[in-house]
């Protein structure tokens, strides 16, 4: 029969206490992770929710000319913060946030190729995080 000794519980009890340290650690991650996953999912939902708003609407989708651009942009910061504001969240996800703009309004593309009117949502988050001096 195996006695157990002081020293082998000790160390026993020195291992337990680490893989306790490290679930620990890791339950802490999951649970950061998760936060995060709620509250993007909370955003994706925000924002299908405006885009389905935007199609049934109906409307004439307005132009913006590539001189009114940056007007256009520190309009839609101000839009940005607003949600923020009216979501309690520190921080939105502005890509989210581009693509509702995207959704919603055209662009003049500085390619004048027929039937090529729209900018990529990649543009669109370039001009929203320059505005934003990201």
């Amino acid at each position: 029969m195996n006695l157990m000794t002081k020293k082998l519980l000790e160390e026993r009890l020195e291992r337990t206490k680490q893989r306790y340290a490290r679930q620990q650690e890791r339950m802490e991650n999951l649970l950061c992770s998760m936060h995060n996953n709620a509250e993007n999912i909370r955003q994706i939902e925000y924002v299908l929710a405006m885009m389905e708003r935007v199609r049934k609407q109906r409307r004439r989708h307005r132009i913006v000319s590539r001189t009114e651009v940056k007007e256009f942009f520190m309009y839609a910061s101000r839009v940005y913060d607003r949600i923020q504001h009216r979501m309690h969240i520190q921080h939105l996800n502005y890509t989210y946030f581009c693509y509702v703009i995207c959704s919603r309004y055209l662009f003049e593309s500085c390619l004048h190729i027929p039937n090529r009117r729209f900018v990529s949502p990649a543009t669109v988050i370039s001009y929203f995080k320059k505005e934003r001096g990201r």
